[in-house]
């Protein structure tokens, strides 16, 4: 068994495969999302696990989909919103925050 197909092997998910969501994407914005998850959610390094699948929704209270606390958060430190990024996906956050750090 290859280190990217594993199974859960015993509960009641067991059999199941667990698949690990990719981070090329993720590792491109290295900085830009260790700043923004200190800055915006007060996570240090090693504090959170993100992927190129993760967005706000994921750091969200349980059972909600309001971000709308952490988008003025957002645009406050960052000056982007959400019109600016057009969803919630970290990825594409880090990607406008970097584009407009560019321009300067």
């Amino acid at each position: 068994m290859s280190k990217d197909d594993k199974r859960i092997t015993r509960g009641r998910f067991a059999g199941k495969k667990i698949t690990f969501a990719s981070t090329e994407r993720i590792e491109d914005f290295r900085q830009p999302a260790s700043d923004f998850m200190g800055q915006v959610f007060d996570f240090l390094p090693g504090e959170y696990l993100i992927s190129d699948e993760s967005d706000l929704l994921d750091f969200t209270d349980m059972g909600s989909s309001d971000t709308s606390e952490i988008w003025k958060r957002v645009t406050e430190i960052y000056r982007v919103s959400l019109a600016d990024v057009g969803s919630d996906r970290l990825v594409n956050i880090f990607m406008e925050i970097t584009r407009r750090r560019n321009l300067q």
